[in-house]
């Protein structure tokens, strides 16, 4: 049986099973079963296109190689091309290249590092089939590519977990999209548990320190690596503290850079997350990368939901004082983050016409929305009778200037939001976008109406206005984001819409969680706080053992309503140039508010975290290799260097064996509080 190139050099077996036309030839049966996909003459085209007919059916048994078990090309136009798994990969990376990398955590692939190693057969096998399944999950591939992207990211599992002990940048690569891809699925109580193997693998990795001893492109994709790690956690551990594997102190590489010179293997210096001095922030120049204003917001976002979780479980505010002093200081902080955006991120309608067509629309907006979404999630909490606000009990205590206040903040930056959808929908701009859109777009809905049926007056909102901003909401999510998740966020948005903004009909998470509210009492601060992910994950007779058996079977073609509402945002957080609220100092509850445009961006910090690690601390640049000017730098430098069985973690991890190994030179304690982020 012939093998090809690429199979021998990824280990894979090529085996081709014969499809149904095979079996109704007469005399070519040998010919088939001897030829491979890539040897078909070509007066073999209409029998080629015949399988796409022929041979629906997918058997996550066989293997990935098999012709008679690959889905159809894109817009099924598969003439002269083989249905082969080759001929899927290659149209996985054009696809994942022009609309999914330009999503904040998915864009620390590097294109021509990772063509160059996919060309030499040297990219490991499960970041393939995990590029396949989240392309599929975010794009039309066509017919059956999709369900075959499923099963490729249930393949990519076991292969992880079959050489769990042995950690790459390849394998945090493939975990980050499987992670990414669980949470579009609905399936939440997995990617919380990927998660942690992830965070364990990159800390092993030391992708949360900086490796001078490597290019500039293999520290830049580090960096982006271990910030997209940092972005996904935020999201999971949504606010409780107990649950976040990263911090941002414990993350000692810079920003990403500008995604330009990412591309163009272009060294640019960049700021730090939390910049050591303590003089006036100054404004972001223009060059500043995207991503690292999407990771700022993100980290903004952060502190407003752990500060909200912490209030809202302590339920001790007695008074106004304790409540506002916190609230106008996260606030001054999303002001001081408009304010400093540079003017090219600056929100406007030219501004989003002129992205219109750019592949980067995704992140500009999202930068907008999530602003706007962070001002609701600090304010959302005095919204009385909202599932995530104080009970009217501690409500009744404050003061009725400082609620207005609050509840003005959230209906003018929902309203905000929906004008941003709407701009969009004007401008027939229609981006691949995360479930962060989605969710955000159904929160938007969901507090518009909230404020409609706790006084519509007071804000100016009638239903025909709401249910107008609520239908644009849903436009938004069907035009720009797909799968399971989002489909259920989908659903409950039209059933809201069709039974009436102006009823007093919720979600049912929602009416539960106001009866809850209103049966709570003063001697509940001691109630324990549980994080939303946990209730689809049941406990064994051992607490200390999790199992996950009751992870959604039924998530790709019925998609639950539940998990969505009891799940958090999950994606990047993205940075909103929008306009800045000011307070008037005089009167700093006015129902008003006065919004200034955003003039500029932020500080972002000089990052170095490539495809490989680094060995500790003592990789000092006399080590550093020397490259001579006809090379070409690599995003993955190192990351295969002493990958080999007799030496274990520290060539897994592609160090040296002598700063980093397992004697008594390194205590256990150090190692633990000196190396490990999580």
């Amino acid at each position: 049986m012939p093998a090809c190139d690429r199979c021998r050099a990824q280990g894979i077996d090529c085996i081709y099973r014969p499809g149904k036309r095979v079996k109704g030839a007469t005399g070519r049966g040998s010919h088939y079963e001897n030829c491979s996909p890539r040897s078909h003459e070509a007066d073999d085209d209409r029998d080629r296109q015949r399988d796409g007919d022929y041979d629906k059916g997918d058997d996550s048994d066989t293997p990935l190689t098999d012709l008679a078990n690959t889905p159809s090309t894109y817009n099924h136009d598969i003439s002269g091309v083989d249905g082969s798994f080759d001929s899927l990969t290659s149209r996985t990376f054009d696809q994942f290249f022009r609309h999914v990398h330009h999503i904040p955590m998915y864009s620390f692939l590097h294109r021509a590092s990772l063509m160059e190693q996919y060309n030499a057969g040297k990219v490991d096998k499960a970041l393939l089939l995990a590029l396949i399944g989240i392309t599929s999950c975010l794009t039309d591939m066509g017919s059956g590519v999709r369900e075959y992207g499923d099963r490729c990211i249930d393949r990519a599992e076991s292969l992880l977990f079959s050489d769990y002990s042995r950690p790459s940048t390849f394998k945090v690569q493939a975990l980050v999209f499987m992670i990414k891809h669980r949470i579009l699925s609905n399936r939440y109580p997995s990617a919380f548990m990927l998660l942690s193997m992830a965070s364990r693998f990159a800390a092993a990795l030391r992708l949360n320190h900086n490796s001078p001893n490597l290019c500039f492109l293999a520290q830049e994709s580090r960096r982006r690596l271990m910030w997209s790690l940092y972005c996904i956690d935020t999201g999971i551990s949504a606010g409780y503290r107990d649950f976040a594997l990263w911090r941002a102190d414990r993350i000692f590489v810079s920003l990403p850079c500008n995604e330009r010179n990412f591309e163009f293997d272009l060294p640019q210096p960049a700021e730090m997350l939390n910049p050591d001095f303590n003089g006036p922030e100054m404004q972001h120049s223009e060059d500043v990368g995207s991503l690292a204003l999407h990771i700022r917001i993100l980290h903004l976002r952060q502190k407003i939901i752990e500060f909200t979780k912490d209030v809202l479980v302590s339920r001790t505010m007695a008074d106004t004082s304790g409540l506002q002093e916190p609230v106008l200081a996260l606030h001054k902080q999303l002001d001081d983050f408009a304010s400093r955006l540079p003017s090219s991120f600056q929100f406007s309608d030219s501004s989003l016409r002129l992205r219109t067509y750019s592949p980067r629309i995704c992140v500009f907006v999202m930068i907008h929305v999530w602003w706007h979404q962070c001002h609701c999630d600090l304010y959302r909490m005095t919204m009385a009778g909202f599932r995530e606000a104080l009970p009217e009990a501690t409500l009744a205590n404050l003061d009725q200037g400082f609620l207005n206040h609050c509840q003005r903040q959230c209906v003018d930056h929902s309203l905000a939001m929906a004008s941003i959808f709407a701009s969009m929908q004007k401008l027939g701009a229609k981006p691949v976008a995360d479930l962060d859109l989605a969710l955000c777009a159904y929160q938007c809905a969901r507090m518009l109406k909230y404020a409609l049926q706790g006084g519509g007056d007071k804000f100016g909102l009638s239903v025909e206005a709401v249910t107008e901003k609520a239908k644009v909401c849903l436009q938004a999510i069907k035009q720009c984001c797909m799968g399971p998740a989002a489909g259920a966020i989908r659903s409950d948005l039209e059933r809201l819409i069709s039974q009436g903004l102006g009823s007093e009909v919720s979600s049912p998470r929602d009416s539960s969680a106001l009866d809850a509210n209103k049966s709570s009492h003063a001697n509940e601060t001691d109630a324990p706080t549980r994080h939303p992910v946990l209730r689809n994950i049941e406990l064994t007779e051992e607490p200390e053992v999790i199992s996950t058996t009751k992870t959604l079977t039924n998530h790709t073609n019925s998609p639950s309503v539940e998990p969505f509402i009891n799940t958090p945002v999950t994606a990047a957080p993205i940075q909103t140039p929008l306009s800045t609220h000011i307070l008037d100092p005089s009167n700093p509850w006015s129902a008003v508010p006065q919004f200034s445009p955003m003039a500029t961006a932020l500080p972002i910090g000089h990052t170095e975290h490539p495809g490989a690690a680094e060995p500790m601390e003592l990789a000092a640049e006399s080590n550093k290799p020397e490259t001579s000017s006809n090379e070409i730098n690599s995003a993955y430098e190192g990351a295969l260097e002493g990958f080999d069985q007799d030496n274990g973690l520290a060539h897994a991890m592609g160090v040296e064996l002598t700063p980093w190994n397992w004697s008594s030179d390194l205590q256990w304690p150090d190692f633990l509080s000196n190396s490990v982020g999580v």
